[in-house]
């Protein structure tokens, strides 16, 4: 019942008004921002409509446009530049691009049988990504004429069918198989590395924010009591040290999980927003693919996660239960160094300044991860990486994946040890006096570097 009443309370101060609505609004902001980002990819990568300024009275660009019409996919728009003022006629428009195919176009393909000229304006609205992703757009319709006037020279001048045209067009049709470990499977191995990738990426983002929020809130926590002197009365009551250590603990994790939760799902939904138009553009692309094509690459392919799972890089229960023990022994460890620095603290700069050490402890492993492997480190590398204890957690999912279950077993062993010996530090400190003379000021550091770096007046 005392533990029960100290987690309350702890709760209580922890979980406030104010802390819920930074979540929430940390959620909705993350929400926001990848509509906006979705907006502007959207817009940017829309190949729908095409500006175009036909200045060519030729028979061949009239086949061609008509071509692109007839195919439903693209829509023109159609207007008149009355002069190479580009700038102003852009203006006078109101576009933002156009793409001008002018005179003589069609004549130089046919008759002179030299590349044509074919012009694009693009106006630089702002800096930001959006005018880039226009541009880029804007090389997508260029390639769209492109491939129409291939395939009209191709038929009027060489006399080629639809099916012939087709065939030079694709000449092959690639079917992927990817091996693992002595077994083979048809499938792709860039779309099992996206998706390994997806998996591997969630886990260190959770436990990423677990961890700081988790730092920050029970450094805060230890420190204010320890200023306001009400620590000493909380452990000078009835009730064990040890309880009320655990109490604090629970509390923290608890509170850092509910602050990753909003923090996770507002991340995933960012992440929706802002990616829906290439998923768009990706889904568009695959119904326009022929049947006999999809025929062809499916054939043999019982899908993704069985691909996956005769390859033996699938994720089962057991796997999440273990990779849940060991995100909770990596809570577990942070949270102990956090009660040894917050005990340390005088003042709310110096809790700032004692949690860098484990803002940078898990910084080094997040980063590395996401961007290599850490067994094809060198081996000097390897030893660093592997003795901060939150590196295991962040490969966890992959060694499971892979079936490296030595190196996940060696990790959890270290990651235990490295607690045990964490815990004992913490609880020696919380059944002694030591922890009410343990004392860390920023001010008085800085002020000391200060004495150092002034030279002595003569």
């Amino acid at each position: 019942m005392k533990f029960g009443n100290l987690l309350k309370k702890e709760l209580r101060e922890l979980i406030t008004k104010q802390a819920i609505l930074s979540m929430v609004f940390t959620m909705v902001l993350l929400i926001v921002m990848g509509q906006i980002m979705g907006g502007a990819m959207e817009e940017g990568f829309d190949t729908s409509t095409i500006t175009l300024c036909n200045q060519d009275d030729s028979d061949f660009t009239a086949e061609v446009l008509k071509k692109i019409d007839a195919s439903q996919s693209t829509k023109i728009n159609y207007v008149t530049f009355e002069s190479d003022d580009y700038a102003a006629e852009l203006e006078r428009l109101d576009i933002k691009n156009a793409v001008i195919i002018p005179q003589g176009y069609g004549e130089s393909i046919t008759v002179k049988k030299e590349p044509a000229l074919i012009k694009f304006v693009s106006k630089m609205s702002t800096a930001g990504l959006a005018s880039s992703m226009s541009t880029i757009s804007g090389s997508d319709v260029i390639s769209e004429i492109q491939t129409v006037c291939m395939d009209e020279v191709m038929s009027s001048n060489y006399g080629l069918t639809d099916e012939e045209i087709a065939l030079i067009r694709e000449p092959m049709t690639t079917v992927e198989y990817t091996v693992n470990d002595g077994k083979t499977a048809q499938v792709s191995a860039s779309g099992l590395g996206a998706i390994s990738m997806m998996q591997s990426m969630i886990a260190p983002f959770a436990i990423f924010f677990l961890l700081l929020m988790a730092a920050q809130m029970i450094m805060t926590a230890i420190s204010t009591e320890k200023i306001d002197k009400t620590l000493e009365t909380l452990l000078s009551a009835p009730v064990s040290r040890m309880t009320v250590l655990s109490a604090k603990m629970v509390a923290a994790v608890i509170s850092a999980l509910l602050n990753a939760l909003f923090m996770i799902v507002g991340f995933a939904l960012y992440m929706i927003g802002m990616m829906g138009s290439a998923v768009g553009e990706i889904s568009s692309a695959a119904n326009e693919m022929s049947t006999v094509d999809m025929e062809v690459m499916t054939e043999g392919i019982t899908g993704v996660g069985q691909a996956m799972a005769e390859l033996g890089i699938s994720l089962t229960p057991m796997s999440y239960v273990l990779f849940a023990l060991q995100l909770f022994f990596t809570l577990a460890i942070g949270l102990a160094i956090s009660l040894i620095l917050g005990a340390m603290a005088t003042d709310v700069k110096s809790v700032q300044t004692l949690i860098m050490p484990i803002m940078i402890a898990v910084m080094i492993p997040f980063f590395i991860t996401m961007f290599m492997d850490v067994n094809e480190m060198s081996t000097v590398f390897k030893v660093i990486v592997y003795a901060i204890p939150f590196t295991h957690t962040y490969t966890a999912l992959t060694n499971l994946m892979n079936g490296n279950m030595l190196l996940f077993w060696g990790g959890l062993a270290y990651q235990i040890v490295f607690f045990a010996v964490c815990m004992f530090l913490a609880v020696r400190m919380f059944t002694t006096d030591r922890l009410f003379t343990m004392s860390f000021s920023a001010d008085r550091s800085m002020k000391k570097r200060g004495k150092k770096n002034v030279p002595n007046e003569q």
